[in-house]
């Protein structure tokens, strides 16, 4: 067969599960939407029903949820594209592209979403310890958020190294597949 004979064959819905697409769904939207919420949410309310003047402060909780919601809604595409992810299987020619794209995003995404690893937050007006009016904090993790977009520079690797590890235990999966559906359907006929 032809690779692009190879390709059309992959592509083909029967060579896909539902089910890992799913898992790969709800793994994704939790790592990237949910739980962000669930720790601002917790944080958000320990600080403030504490009596936290720090966090109960409007500004900075506005801020942080501005930065947090805009984490979560670019980090959308990385859970849709986690769909075909998941639905292919690996060692098949179709998951590639989708893997690739989703590492070229997230790389993308954490440098957005760190702001280029500084992050920088001023409070005004909180009266903290009597004397201080405003604070103004910057945190340098700029070497942190470079490491990690190595580690998703090399996720476009792994798409390739994943293929030709379960090439072989794919395609066998698939004739087994069709070995199964050929007897089931030579039985109704049969029968």
């Amino acid at each position: 067969m032809a690779l692009i004979d190879d390709i059309k064959f992959d592509l083909s819905p029967k060579n896909g599960t539902l089910g890992g697409a799913a898992i790969y769904f709800f793994i994704v939207l939790t790592v990237f939407i949910i739980v962000p919420y669930a720790v601002y949410s917790f944080v958000s309310g320990s600080l403030s029903g504490a009596g936290g003047a720090l966090f109960g402060d409007a500004d900075l909780r506005n801020g942080v949820w501005d930065w947090i919601s805009n984490m979560m809604k670019y980090a959308i595409p990385l859970v849709l594209l986690a769909i075909p992810i998941g639905f292919y299987r690996a060692g098949s020619y179709v998951r590639i592209p989708f893997k690739i794209i989703f590492a070229i995003y997230l790389g993308s995404w954490l440098w957005v979403a760190s702001h280029g690893g500084v992050f920088s937050m001023t409070v005004h007006d909180t009266n903290i310890m009597g004397a201080i009016s405003s604070i103004s904090v910057s945190i340098d993790v700029r070497y942190v958020v470079y490491v990690m977009m190595l580690i998703c520079f090399a996720m476009v690797f792994l798409a390739f190294s994943e293929f030709g590890g379960n090439r072989e235990k794919y395609m066998k999966a698939l004739e087994k597949k069709k070995d199964t559906m050929s007897k089931r359907k030579a039985r109704r006929l049969s029968g």
